[in-house]
């Protein structure tokens, strides 16, 4: 009689039976017997390269692109300040500071922040004789903070359309929207791009980080917004990184996640909140989160850019400076375009400052941004550059 063979026991049916079942088997001795599997893995390497970073145009937007909003420059915010501040120390203070700084709000502020972080003094005495306390300084602090979010908070819509629908025609007759966003970068802290693409959903398709993890949770700030970016169909996609903060934007003290909100002053509840905005404070550099992903977007797309146009902005950040500069050594199809009143002092004083070839590859424009009797001009010379620079794509 032919000996039976010695059959393996059945597999479990249920999956967690069969891991258990594995741990005191051997898997190779039942390979035959396991049943066939079909499954898809989707490996995303975490990458900020395609496609936002893969745009040929960067729009830079500065202090000079939110005055045809009626938000006022440095030099008009600290007048208009100065004539508002009634209170005394704090009026007296901010006039001895104008009289050594003139209307420089980041060299103001920079003074007081240096002033009030020297913990070993309590008073201090300007070379005029003018005698302050540290408890005045911080007041004004808070009055100039409480000022600047009061200040950018409103923003004139019709203004904002008739400025920036004529620029995004431009761009994007030489940017093919199925194809690429238009990254934005601003150190302005007003809502006018978002305003501005709520009006006109219908056209524009706006990502600025902000993302409501449940219909009726929290707008927060994260990453994976820009991480996850995807062109959406048939609309302008845009792009938006304000590397300053923004007056909407409020820190949660409990966990430090950035959260969207009513524009207001943190000062009513600084406790739990305080306002997610870097102050003009001289040179800042940005350390922390969400500055960080803005200035490490910028970076990338620099990297990759044709064309860089900034609005209104004097260079004075050193860090944008910093990632242009760097940028143009890996990249030497990288044209900047300047369009301010005093773009020829910009790339003279600041650009070519650090880097004398900037003459060859900078391109500054006399105007005002979205002053009618300019705007043709202005716009002209953009398309002008922008069809040179994108010939060939």
């Amino acid at each position: 009689m032919a000996r039976s063979k010695s059959r393996a026991p059945s597999l479990p049916k249920n999956l967690d039976d069969l891991v258990e079942f594995f741990e005191t088997h051997d898997m190779g001795e039942y390979w035959d017997r396991m049943p066939e599997a079909q499954f898809e893995i989707d490996v995303k390497k975490k990458t900020t390269e395609v496609p936002i970073a893969r745009s040929p145009v960067i729009l830079f937007l500065g202090a000079g692109a939110s005055a045809p909003l009626g938000k006022p420059v440095m030099e008009q915010f600290v007048k208009r300040l100065a004539d508002n501040i009634t209170s005394d120390p704090e009026a007296s203070l901010l006039s001895a500071f104008i009289s050594e700084r003139g209307y420089d709000l980041e060299l103001i502020m920079g003074d007081i922040e240096n002033l009030l972080s020297l913990s070993y003094v309590s008073t201090f005495v300007f070379d005029s004789g003018y005698e302050v306390n540290k408890s005045v300084a911080a007041s004004l602090r808070s009055l100039i903070r409480h000022s600047i979010i009061r200040e950018y908070r409103a923003i004139d819509m019709k203004s904002a359309i008739e400025v920036y629908q004529p620029l995004f025609d431009t761009i994007f007759s030489h940017v093919d929207s199925a194809t690429h966003c238009l990254p934005i970068f601003t150190t302005n802290y007003d809502l006018a791009i978002e305003r501005f693409c709520s009006e006109q959903y219908s056209q524009y398709e706006l990502t600025n980080g902000m993302d409501s993890p449940s219909l009726e949770g929290d707008i927060l700030w994260t990453p994976r917004s820009f991480e996850s970016f995807r062109l959406r169909d048939r609309v302008r996609n845009l792009a938006l990184f304000k590397l300053h903060g923004s007056v909407n934007w409020m820190r949660l003290t409990s966990t430090g996640r950035i959260v969207q909100s009513l524009p207001m002053y943190d000062v009513v509840d600084s406790d739990e909140y305080q306002n997610a905005i870097i102050y003009p404070a001289g040179r800042r550099v940005a350390t922390s989160q969400p500055y960080l992903t803005g200035y490490h977007y910028f970076s990338k797309c620099c990297e990759y850019a044709k064309v860089i146009l900034a609005i209104g902005y004097s260079f004075h950040d050193y860090d944008t400076l910093a990632s242009l500069l760097k940028a143009r050594q890996v990249n030497e199809d990288l044209m900047l375009i300047l369009l301010s009143p005093n773009a020829h002092d910009v790339l003279k004083t600041t650009i070519r400052a650090h880097d004398e070839d900037a003459i060859v590859w900078a391109r500054p424009i006399y105007g005002r941004f979205g002053n009618l009797d300019s705007q043709a001009e202005y716009l002209k010379e953009i398309n002008h550059c922008l069809a040179h620079q994108l010939k060939s794509e």
